[in-house]
Parts: C-alpha cells; structure tokens; sequence
C-alpha cells in the first residue's frame, strides 16, 4: 500500500490520526531532548504505519560526512516504535524497545532521511515493526525490525 492510499483510508478507522499525530509531535518531538537534538520530525502516521524524517545536520553525521550509524538506528527505533504505537492506537500499549536490528546499505546523500516504518504484527506482550530508511536519491540507505515490549503499567518491571 503506498503512502498516498494510507492517507486515503486512515480516516475509515475511527481514530482521529491529525489528533494522534499533534499528540504524538508534543512528547515525542518536544518532550525527548534526545529526539530533538537528532531532530525527528513525525511526517504522518495511520493504523499500522508511519512516516518520520531526519535531517542530516552535523550532529547526525560521523567524521567522514555520512550519517553517523546510530543516528539511523535512532531513526528506525522512533519510527517503527511509533508504528507500533499507532498499530495500538488508541490504547499505545508499547513499553520498550526490547531488540532491533539495522542493516546499513548505503552511504546517505543529500539533506535527510526519511523513514517509513509498519507493524508487522502486535500480539498481547510483543510487536514487531519493519523499517525502510530512504535518502533524498530515494535510495534505500537502511532497513530495520524492531521488537517490543507491549503492556498496560508504565511503571511495572518485566519481571513476568
């Protein structure tokens, strides 16, 4: 399914996604200092998916003047985690990053990053995501899977 028919069909699902997505930006790309100083932005998201970009600035990028390796996994991690999220939504059950993957394929080009992210399947306690990260040649520059832990408590311990 390509973005455009995403934008389509997100508003057959019951959620308000604008309002997800404002609510998303204030924590997300406001609230995580971290986030901010690598400069994510939430393009768009629906049930299952969504859209983030990076800008490629000095403080992403390693010595040689590519993206720094884990300015990308940041960028996968943020992107399939709010995927997940919005696989979840209204609920937002995720808790944590609990593995992820990243397979670098190429040098970035040009002046950022974006990255399309989709739940792959959420179960009662685990979700899965896929990660395509693209650079401004359209080029596909990273992939990534990322595992979640799902829960209801914030402040419980995975001790189960």
């Amino acid at each position: 399914m390509t973005s455009k028919q995403r934008a389509d069909t997100r508003e057959d699902d019951g959620v308000d996604w604008d309002a997800w997505i404002a609510e998303r930006r204030a924590v997300f790309e406001r609230g995580v200092s971290f986030n901010v100083h690598c400069g994510l932005v939430l393009e768009a998201a629906g049930r299952g998916w969504a859209r983030m970009r990076m800008a490629l600035r000095p403080e992403v990028m390693n010595p040689y003047g590519a993206a720094h390796g884990g300015s990308v996994a940041t960028l996968i991690d943020s992107v399939a985690g709010t995927a997940v999220a919005a696989g979840t939504a209204p609920e937002d059950r995720i808790m944590g990053t609990i593995d992820m993957r990243v397979d670098y394929l190429e040098r970035a080009a040009g002046s950022a990053l974006v990255a399309e992210g989709r739940l792959v399947r959420a179960g009662k306690a685990i979700a899965v995501a896929r990660v395509d990260v693209r650079d401004d040649r359209d080029c596909i520059v990273a992939i990534g899977t990322a595992t979640y832990r799902l829960g209801e408590d914030w402040n419980r311990r995975n001790e189960d």
